[in-house]
């Protein structure tokens, strides 16, 4: 037996009805907005750094995604602070992402 999706949401958009997702901040780029899985990775980027760089691996082929992860890992891992502003990335991470 099929569903009838359209009698779910009365064919309105979710936005309308049915999401309860603030569509201004869909996406990540509000720095106040929380995300769940922003706040549970291992990377040393803070909440909104984290969520900056994860909307730009995507588009990013797989070697300059190793030499990122490479990178961001080698900072934690040499004790240095939470990055939290696009200038205390690592050079070879700002070079690939010509920032």
């Amino acid at each position: 037996m099929r569903r009838n999706i359209a009698k779910a949401t009365d064919g309105k958009p979710a936005g309308e009805r049915g999401s309860m997702a603030q569509t201004s901040v869909v996406g990540g780029t509000d720095p106040e907005a929380h995300y769940e899985a922003a706040q549970r990775t291992t990377a040393p980027l803070s909440e909104f750094m984290t969520r900056l760089i994860a909307q730009e691996l995507p588009i990013l082929d797989s070697t300059s995604r190793s030499i990122i992860n490479a990178a961001l890992r080698e900072h934690k891992e040499a004790g240095k602070p939470q990055i939290t502003c696009v200038a205390e990335l690592p050079t070879e991470v700002r070079e690939i992402m010509n920032l």
